[in-house]
């Protein structure tokens, strides 16, 4: 495969991952009674999960919320900054890998302080994220 469609396959890869960030804002809370689903706090929500690890800190519904609110925006915001810059922007790879490593810090402290067990996709997504960077692999994405 040549390397500027790799390139390009990993760089809708890490927008659409960041996007997913966003889609769970829209998931309803669940009813009482109903199958517990994965959501995270949104700015246009008042509801918690009282077995989120961040509502079990003290804090108020409303720092609960905003910090997840921020959190996972800037996972949104840094994947798409990663690839549209891995797609657009080859010869300035540190803008790229910067900002994949801190859209996946940002997902990974959402991940453990909004945890449900089905996101535990995104916590392997999020570590390879990482060692990609880290073990700049695969070696097309990278410039020699």
């Amino acid at each position: 495969m040549p390397a500027s469609t790799l390139r390009i396959l990993i760089g809708l890869f890490l927008i659409a991952h960041g996007w997913v960030h966003f889609s769970l804002t829209a998931v309803p809370a669940p009813r009482p009674g109903a199958p517990r689903t994965p959501f995270w706090p949104s700015w246009k929500r008042a509801e918690t999960d009282p077995l989120w690890p961040a509502s079990r800190l003290g804090l108020s519904p409303a720092a609960v919320r905003n910090a997840g609110s921020a959190l996972w925006a800037a996972a949104l915001a840094a994947f798409c900054i990663a690839g549209l810059g891995l797609i657009f922007l080859p010869g300035q790879a540190l803008v790229w890998q910067a900002a994949g490593i801190v859209g996946a810090a940002a997902s990974l402290i959402l991940l453990v302080f909004y945890w449900h067990p089905w996101l535990v996709m995104g916590v392997v997504i999020d570590l390879a994220v990482i060692a990609g960077v880290v073990l700049r692999w695969p070696p097309a994405v990278f410039p020699q």
